[in-house]
C-alpha cells in the first residue's frame, strides 16, 4: 500500500461516522498520516456517545491523537459540530447539543472506562509506523 492509498483508505470511514464529527476525524487522520504513513484504520465509528478510532497498528505518538480526538468528540455535538454535551435516552448515549437534544437529559458520568494494555513485542520485532508494512 502507498501513502496515499493508505490515507484514502483510512478516509473512507468518514461515512460510518455522525455528521458532526466527520471534520474532526479528518483532522485526526491527517494528523496521524503526518507521524505515521501506514498506520490503517480497521474501524472508526460512534459507541457510547464517543468517536472510535481503531487501529492495526500503532504507536504511542498515534495513541495520544487518538485518545485526544476521542475526548474532543466528547465535547461536540455529533449531529451537527456545535458544542455539544454528553448525554442519555434511557441507555442510548449520544454528544449533542441543545438543538440536538430532544429525549435526552445530560449523564451524569460516562459509561465507559478505557484501559489500555501495552503489550511488549519479543526483542527485534518493534513496529515502525513510518515505513510501509508487506499486507
Amino acid at each position: 500500500m502507498t501513502k496515499g492509498s493508505t490515507l484514502d483508505a483510512n478516509l473512507s470511514w468518514t461515512s460510518g461516522l455522525p455528521e458532526g464529527w466527520q471534520p474532526l476525524y479528518h483532522e485526526v487522520i491527517y494528523a496521524i498520516a503526518a507521524i505515521a504513513p501506514f498506520a490503517k484504520v480497521v474501524d472508526a465509528k460512534e459507541k457510547f456517545g464517543e468517536m472510535r478510532v481503531y487501529m492495526k497498528e500503532f504507536n504511542e505518538p498515534v495513541f495520544d491523537l487518538i485518545d485526544a480526538a476521542t475526548a474532543k468528540s466528547r465535547t461536540l455535538c455529533q449531529m451537527c459540530g456545535e458544542k455539544g454535551l454528553l448525554s442519555r435516552n434511557g441507555g442510548f448515549y449520544a454528544t449533542v447539543c441543545s438543538k440536538h437534544s430532544e429525549g435526552f437529559e445530560p449523564a451524569k458520568f460516562s459509561p465507559m472506562r478505557h484501559v489500555r494494555m501495552i503489550i511488549p513485542k519479543p526483542d527485534g520485532e518493534d513496529v515502525d509506523q513510518t515505513k510501509e508494512k508487506p499486507e
